[in-house]
């Protein structure tokens, strides 16, 4: 037995494929940099603890979607990683999620309010 080795940032987390894919989309969405013109900071979750984070910006040139921290955020959100992918499957409601505590939310309000503009970034083909 013994305590279990120690593991480099999982690549289980299943919502990684997902930034891919938002990072695989951006760039054919210029119009999302315009309307939501603001830098997100995602904190994701597995069995309560932190297991990875992600930035999403679509404020500076063409957008991004990088792993790790931002430098300046202007919304961040802390959620699980399965409420992340059911989120962006469109199994999940982003204001139910909220009232529920699943999805917490720092900075400006007015940023969480344009996550719905994300969820459109997911290709035709369903995840």
């Amino acid at each position: 037995g013994g305590k279990e080795a120690f593991r480099p940032m999982a690549p289980a987390l299943a919502s990684a494929a997902v930034f891919k894919m938002l990072g695989d989309e951006l760039p054919a969405h210029p119009e999302l940099i315009k309307k939501v013109n603001g830098v997100y900071q995602y904190v994701l979750t597995s069995g309560g603890k932190e297991a990875g984070s992600y930035v999403v910006d679509l404020k500076n040139g063409a957008g991004a979607v990088k792993e790790g921290k931002a430098d300046k955020a202007d919304c961040t959100i802390t959620i699980s990683d399965e409420d992340f992918v059911a989120l962006f499957s469109g199994k999940a409601n982003p204001q139910q999620m909220f009232m529920q505590g699943k999805l917490k939310i720092k900075g400006n309000m007015s940023y969480a309010m344009k996550l719905q503009e994300l969820t459109k970034l997911k290709p035709k083909s369903k995840l």
